[in-house]
Order: C-alpha cells, then structure tokens, then sequence
C-alpha cells in the first residue's frame, strides 16, 4: 500500500447557475447581474475546494498541488465577451474581471484562495474530470510530492451543452484531496479509500453524461454515503476512448 494514491478527503455540491442563465437572457439589462454571476460562482466552487483541503486536516498549502477539470470551462463569459463586442459595450469589459474569464482562471482562483503553491494545471473537453485524476495520479508517483486537490467544476451555458451534445446541465463541483499512502500516514491524515490508477478503455456507449464532475461526485458519493458497497468504478467518454478508475472505500 505504501505506493499506492489513497484519497484522504472529498467535497462535492451544486454550484446553482440558473440566475446566470437568467441574466445573460436579459440581454442589456441583465449585463450587471451577469457581470455579478461571473465573479461569484467561481468564488463558491473555490469555497467548495476549501471544505475538502478542510477535510484532510488542511495539508500544507506551500507543497500542495491543484489540477482541475472541466468539459467547457467558464466558456459562457466568451459567449458574453462576443456579445457585448457585437453590441459596442467594450467598456463593460473590466480588466479586473478578466480572472473569471478563461478556464484556468477558476483553477487560478482556487489556488489564490488556498495559498497552494505546488503544481498546478486545467483540463479541459470531454472526460476532463478523470483526465485531472490521472494527471494528478501521475504528479504523485513522478514528483513524489505533497497532497494534490483535484477536482472538476460545470458552468455549462445552454448553448455549451449543446455544442457538447448533451441537454441542459446542472451547475456542479467536485473535489478529491490524493496523497500517498506512506505520507498519508506520516502526518496522520484518515485515509478514505485507495485508489487505482486511471486507465483507458473503450467509450460507455450508454454514457450520455458530457459532466466533467460526474466521475468524481459519484466517488464523492461513495466516500461520504451510508451505502453497502464498498467499491466503485466509474467510466466516462473521451474523444476517442473512455477512462476507468477504481476506488476501494477504507474502513
């Protein structure tokens, strides 16, 4: 076991982004509401972040990592930018909000708010949230170093859903905290499951799900649930293979 990625924490909620959709239908008159969505959503996926980092006893910000997936990042602000270019409003584009404005600016914001100083990455398209599982896996066993916060994030606008070929998707976070086993153990962190390395396979052909979170809500699921099972996998769909991972519940 000594070698093996085990997850010490996990964290996983919605992130409701009706009213955002709401604004942006508004046209002009919702442009402040969205300006408001925009900046707020992002702080509660990265609040959202701080309850797992919390759940694995607040490992040491300076050596841990972050990699976060997404199917289409925050793609909605691009759909917002082009509009307000089309309408002659580039004042309302405002620097300072050009953070929310890219997929890694929510992988960015996450590691401001947590002072994490380790490695950091975004993945974006479809299978993402295990891909960041796999990139995290393999920082680990390469780099041998501290706790990776990985996790996966939605803010799928209804024009991204169907560009992605899905129907309208729910707003949602998930995050795992992975370690080694042996420093798992060294700093006495409860260690939840152990997990295997994230491999290909060929695509689900009755997965329909295009959310990056899904895999890792359904672990999340698994680790915090009152169920019997003991063992999860979950598969997803790339562009073209699958993904599969397992995870066996500790305890």
């Amino acid at each position: 076991m000594d070698d093996q990625v085990v997850i010490t924490a996990v964290a996983s909620g919605e992130v409701e982004t009706a009213q955002l959709w709401e604004a942006h239908a508004a046209g002009a008159e919702g442009r402040q509401d969205v300006n408001k969505w925009t900046r707020e959503l992002p702080e509660r996926i990265a609040e959202l972040a701080g309850h797992a980092l919390a759940g694995a006893g607040a490992p040491d910000a300076e050596g841990t990592a972050c990699v976060i997936g997404s199917g289409y990042g925050a793609g909605h602000v691009a759909e917002t930018m082009r509009a307000r270019l089309d309408a002659g409003a580039r004042s309302s584009l405002a620097p300072e909000s050009f953070l929310y404005f890219n997929a890694h600016g929510v992988t960015s914001l996450i590691c401001l708010r947590h002072r994490l100083r380790g490695y950091c990455a975004t993945v974006l398209g479809p299978g993402a949230g295990l891909q960041a599982l796999a990139v995290a896996q393999r920082r680990l066993r390469l780099a041998d170093e501290g706790p990776v916060l990985c996790g996966a994030y939605e803010m799928l606008s209804p024009a991204a859903a169907r560009a992605m070929g899905g129907g309208p998707v729910t707003g949602w976070a998930a995050f795992l905290v992975l370690e080694r086993a042996t420093r798992a153990r060294e700093r006495g962190a409860r260690v939840l499951a152990r997990l295997d390395p994230v491999r290909t396979c060929p695509p689900p052909r009755e997965s329909a799900d295009v959310r990056a979170t899904a895999p890792l809500a359904e672990l999340a699921e698994l680790l915090t649930g009152d169920g019997a099972s003991s063992t999860a996998t979950v598969t997803v769909a790339g562009r073209r293979h699958g993904y599969r991972c397992t995870a066996y519940k500790e305890g």
